[in-house]
Order: C-alpha cells, then structure tokens, then sequence
C-alpha cells in the first residue's frame, strides 16, 4: 500500500513537470489565438522578451521538479530493496534459532558458546540491524540512537553480545565505507564502553519477577 502511494506520488510529480513545460512552449500560440483584432505586434514583442526570460525561470522550475522526484524515487527503492534484503536475512536467522543443525551452517562464533547464548546473540544481531537500518536511512537521529543504545547496554545479553562480536562490526563498518553506517557503529562502541566503565550489567536472571501464585 505504502509503494502504491509512492507510484501515484510519482507520476504526479512528473505529470505537472510535463504540464508547466507544455504550458510554456504553448504560451505564444494561445496569445497569438485570444489577442484582439489591431494588437500592437511590436508591443507584444516587447513583452515577449520579458515573458522569455520568466519563461526561462519557469523551465528551471519544471527541470528542478524532475530532478528532485527522480532523486525521491532512487532514495525510496534503495529504501524498498534494503528492507527486501533485511527480511530475507532475518528469515535466515530466524530458522537458524531454532535447528542447531542449521546453526552450524553460519560462521562459527568468536569464541565458544552455548546453543542458548549463540541464539541471544543472534537476536541481538537482529535487534542491532534493525537499529543501524533505520539510521542508514534516515529515520532516527544520532541523538536519538544514543540513547536507545545507553539503555540496551545496561543488559547483560547485549554487553555481551558486542563484546565478542563488536569488532567484527567495527571491521565490516571500516570496509564498507558508508559514512552513516561508520558513524553508527562507532557510536556503538563508544556507548558500549562507556557502559562497561559505569559498572556491571543488569544479570539476565534479574530481569524478570518470578510469576505471583
């Protein structure tokens, strides 16, 4: 429903652009057809001069509207194709957390682990790409993911999480070369050290009352 929108958003967009071009090349002809009989030619002339200059801010105009949808449209199927990826790879780990088996076919981790701490680092990894995607495109700020990443670190999980894997992030950020994705990650680390400097973790165990009889 949202692409569809998208689409009619679109087409629009480049419906007007055609639309104001035309009415500026049609301009002449349609005062040529409506001006009255005895019309002072050379006057109109005059005036045309000074229509061919608005003509020209017009055109500008029409042209910055074209070139201003076909940036909107390539920033929203970038958007569409990495929330295709994303779901894809999310499928992946999903089916991985629940068959060992399966668990065996990613890369080993770090360091040796149990089944049930390899399966909470994986949602993390999920938790932390969705994170990282909403920055990459734009719909969070810096500010805000501070914050979001001040209170995740308070956990025990997630510290250790990124203790065994952050530096692959770091790596992987450094390679990529995305500004965006070289800030997050970098943050990242920088909030998470900042959380092991502060104190220990909340203990997983003491997340959660035990059930009231």
């Amino acid at each position: 429903m949202r692409y569809r929108k998208l689409w009619k958003q679109r087409i629009l967009w480049a419906v007007a652009g055609v639309g104001a071009m035309a009415l500026v090349a049609l301009s002449p002809f349609i005062l040529r057809a409506v001006a009255p009989v005895g019309m002072d030619w050379n006057r109109l002339s005059e005036v045309g001069q000074v229509y061919g200059a608005v003509a020209v801010l017009f055109s500008a105009a029409a042209f910055l509207g074209a070139v201003i949808s076909i940036w909107h449209q390539a920033k929203q199927t970038r958007i569409m194709h990495e929330e295709i990826r994303s779901s894809m790879h999310k499928e992946l780990i999903l089916r991985a957390l629940d068959d060992e088996t399966l668990a065996h076919c990613w890369e080993p981790p770090p360091e040796p682990l149990t089944f049930l701490e390899n399966r909470q680092h994986a949602f993390c990894n999920l938790i932390y790409r969705l994170w990282l995607s909403d920055y990459v495109v734009g719909r969070v700020t810096l500010a805000a993911t501070k914050i979001t990443l001040e209170v995740h670190f308070k956990g025990e999980v997630a510290r250790r999480h990124w203790r065994i894997y952050g530096q692959g992030w770091l790596d992987w950020a450094t390679a990529n070369l995305n500004k965006r994705e070289q800030e997050f990650v970098s943050l990242t680390q920088s909030i998470f050290e900042a959380a092991v400097a502060a104190g220990p973790p909340v203990a997983a165990h003491r997340y959660f009352e035990p059930p009231r009889v």
